[in-house]
């Protein structure tokens, strides 16, 4: 028996069923879908377009879209092949199978995800009510969207694209298309911004129907836990982030502050402690009158320490710009909690920007959470099967590819020290570039990728270099990246969507590539992920092409450090500084291990983070339920009528049911909101304060939930009873409710971001307050003023002690 047969028995030993092997239903549809192809092949365009027009006629009239599957996949299969030259293999076409199922498609970097979805695609929108293919990033929705544009076109379906910057009605106009193309965060902010209109003509999304994600892995479990925020303007603090950034930017590491072992945290020293209130004057920094300044120096503190210029962010045209890690790219519109995000701004001598008040809040988890039917396609999905399946009832299933992949996966060469993997790195490449072998070259930061660049220049070989200081060249520096003696270095290959075609735009390279063994794929460095790995290994080897791919790890590399490398290597396979790498499978195990360890880490921080969530995502609904029903007029009798009948009838007396409705609707929507907005900040703060219950012997996670039940069951109620006392004491006219003397009138202008969750906590602050914040909540540090002050007696007693 082979060893996928062996692995395939395993999961089912294991009782673990994430991974679906059996392909043999997909293979019996596509013998069908094959056989009625070959009569499609002399119909005319006009017959083609009528049997699409017949098709979308049952869809709408209740045929089931299974028994239609058949006929409509044979018939895109055509289409794609007059109008555009590209005619699905067999494989993309079991993908789109896979993908119309619900689950999650596996296919090889190259084997053509883009045209396998359009199959799906156009089979689900036969019903009217609209498809969502949500991309990774900007470029690639707008790339597709025009690509593809012409089979679905020519199937008479129309098709939108939704980009920043494009206003209401063209938005509306994009998700009324039968396809919509979009970014999965984008699509998140509009359905951000309609849960915050005031009138119907904001509701620019119709009712969501399906979703197929493009880069999947990196969308559902990269980015799912990312929060999007809406916000709006309140007033800027009076503090001075720049002395804080001053103050700790003169403390030393080690002396007045230090960092736990995974360089996740950093604290204070009493040293520090001592620095600090000597150079700000302040007095005791525990005491309660300085709660806030604590909260900004233990942020000013994460800047200085945790946070690097060209790895965590740039700096670019006076603004920070935060670098995803997943894929090198600049995030847009992405944040670090208002604090900290100030924090960094001094630390880099930059105008402070203004905070915001949130005024909504959803993961891509939960948002994606909203469509009845959803599917996924990526490179990389194995090896988080039973999150995918966990989380969002999506199994795997890999599709096999059209031509086998031949790409040879070298075993990783591993140093003692950084210095001599970056000799041995820069040696390899040189030696490749003598071939004209194309070599790719992936890093981890932006630092890490312009430090190379260097070298090489040094050494005389010229570079392309691809990273977020320049990713608006991506698609033409890939592209050139498998041409005969390119040298090509990147920043992570997550999400980057453009195949590497060897000897790029010329074919008659391409042999000569190929004879050279296609292109070489360096990774100077392991990823927290596997799957970021293995997204860089895709690169090269794609539809039957050679290729290689090496990693060059040292054990002084970041991750190493990070999480321990050497304690998990055992001590008689330890090796002193060598500039040869370490030749030992035990070694190797180890690393690969490490990596292992860091993805269960990574995934129960996932799972915890979901556990706290899920009961708030489904309070942010119920509320939601009732605010649509009042936008659009389908609530029953309002509460002024039920609680103020005389009033209510008098105003309808005077000025009609309509105007007094409408007022009453103004009204409500705004308190709805409003006191969300105060049951958000509620949430976060008793979400920094929870964890003490554990002092208690009290389970925080029960408690969280607990309490926000009862804070949700208060929230209602205070509604109604704002509602009816603005509606007692609000001036209405023949002209409707007049909303500025009655204090109803919305920000003036808002904005959408992301906000960046690796802000973590020191040791004792997580005991006291939590995880996820570097801030202090305000609330966690009044109502916990006297473990504050034993915490600091003790400190205070420990330091005397040492003193003498």
């Amino acid at each position: 028996m082979d060893a996928k047969k062996w692995r395939q028995r395993l999961q089912k030993w294991r009782g673990v069923e994430s991974i679906e092997f059996d392909l043999s239903s997909y293979h019996q549809v596509l013998q069908q879908i094959n056989l009625l192809g070959e009569s499609l092949a002399g119909a005319t365009d006009e017959g083609l377009r009528q049997a699409a027009a017949s098709l979308k006629e049952r869809a709408q009239r209740g045929a089931a879209l299974d028994d239609l599957l058949i006929e409509a996949f044979a018939l895109v299969r055509e289409v794609a092949d007059r109008v555009l030259g590209m005619r699905p293999f067999d494989v993309q076409v079991l993908a789109g199978i896979a993908l119309h199922r619900g689950t999650l498609a596996e296919m090889q970097t190259g084997e053509g995800k883009t045209l396998a979805a359009v199959l799906p695609a156009f089979l689900n929108a036969l019903t009217g009510r609209g498809v969502h293919i949500l991309t990774f990033n900007e470029y690639l929705a707008r790339r597709d969207a025009a690509w593809m544009g012409p089979i679905y076109r020519f199937l008479g379906l129309n098709v939108g694209v939704i980009q920043e910057g494009l206003g209401i009605d063209q938005r509306r106009a994009a998700y009324a298309a039968e396809i919509t193309y979009a970014t999965a965060k984008e699509a998140g902010f509009d359905f951000l911004r309609v849960n915050l209109c005031r009138a119907p003509h904001g509701l620019i999304q119709r009712p969501f129907n399906y979703a197929i994600v493009d880069e999947a892995d990196s969308i559902l479990i990269d980015e799912a836990r990312v929060p999007l925020v809406i916000a709006g303007e309140r007033p800027s603090s009076e503090t001075s982030p720049h002395r804080i950034a001053e103050v700790v930017g003169e403390l030393k590491e080690d002396e007045d502050w230090n960092t736990d072992e995974n360089r996740r945290n950093a604290a204070l020293t009493e040293r520090g402690v001592d620095r600090i209130e000597e150079a700000l004057g302040c007095g005791d920094l525990y005491a309660e009158n300085n709660y806030l300044l604590l909260t900004e120096v233990n942020q000013a503190l994460h800047a200085r320490a945790l946070l690097h210029r060209d790895i965590d962010y740039i700096v670019r045209g006076g603004r920070i710009e935060l670098v995803d890690e997943f894929t090198g790219r600049v995030t847009s519109d992405r944040r670090w909690p208002d604090g900290l995000q100030a924090a960094l701004e001094a630390k880099e001598g930059l105008a402070v920007q203004p905070g915001g008040r949130i005024l909504g809040s959803i993961t891509l988890q939960h948002f994606l959470g909203h469509y009845p039917k959803l599917s996924g396609m990526t490179a990389t999905a194995r090896t988080a099967a039973e999150e995918l399946e966990t989380f969002y009832g999506l199994k795997v299933v890999p599709v096999p590819p059209n031509r086998t992949c031949i790409r040879a996966d070298l075993p990783d060469l591993i140093f003692t020290h950084r210095a001599a993997k970056d000799a041995a790195v820069i040696d390899e490449i040189a030696r490749i570039h003598k071939t004209g072998q194309p070599v790719l070259v992936g890093t981890s930061s932006v630092e890490e990728s312009e430090l190379l660049a260097e070298r090489l220049r040094a050494a005389g070989i010229e570079c392309q270099v691809l990273n977020a200081k320049n990713d608006e060249a991506e698609a033409e520096t890939i592209a050139q990246a498998g041409v005969f003696g390119a040298v090509t270095i990147s920043t992570n290959m997550a999400g980057r969507g453009t195949d590497i075609r060897l000897g790029g735009a010329r074919e008659e390279d391409r042999e000569r590539i190929v004879r050279l063994g296609g292109l070489y794929v360096i990774g100077i460095n392991r990823h927290e992920s596997r799957r970021i790995d293995d997204q860089l290994r895709g690169r090269a080897g794609r539809q039957g092409d050679p290729g290689s791919s090496r990693f060059f790890v040292s054990l002084e590399d970041d991750l190493m450090v990070r999480f321990g490398v050497d304690r998990l290597i055992p001590e008689e396979f330890r090796s002193a500084r060598q500039e040869d790498p370490l030749d030992h499978p035990a070694i190797r195990r180890e690393v690969e291990r490490l990596q292992r360890i860091v993805e269960g880490q990574n995934y129960e921080i996932r799972k915890t983070l979901r556990s706290y969530s899920v009961t708030i995502e489904k309070q942010r609904q119920a509320l939601h339920e009732w605010r649509l029903a009042v936008l659009t007029g389908a609530a029953e009798n309002g509460i002024c009528a039920v609680r103020m009948p005389e009033r209510y009838d008098q105003l309808c007396g005077q000025f009609g049911r309509e105007i007094v409705q409408q007022a009453e609707r103004i009204i409500t929507l705004h308190h709805i909101d409003q006191c969300w907005i105060d049951h958000l900040a509620l949430i976060a703060q008793l979400r920094e304060e929870i964890h003490l219950v554990r002092l208690g012997r009290m389970d925080p996670l029960y408690e969280f939930h607990k309490r926000t039940a009862e804070a949700f069951h208060q929230l209602h109620q205070t509604i109604e009873e704002r509602i009816v006392e603005t509606f007692a004491t609000s001036s209405i006219t023949k002209d409707g409710i007049e909303i500025d003397r009655a204090g109803l009138r919305g920000p003036s202008s808002t904005w959408t971001y992301l906000i960046n969750d690796r802000a973590a906590l020191n040791e004792v602050q997580q005991m006291l307050f939590g995880h996820g914040n570097t801030a202090f909540a305000l609330g966690a540090v009044l109502t916990t003023w006297p473990l504050l002050l034993a915490w600091r007696a003790m400190t205070w007693f420990k330091k005397r002690n040492g003193r003498n």
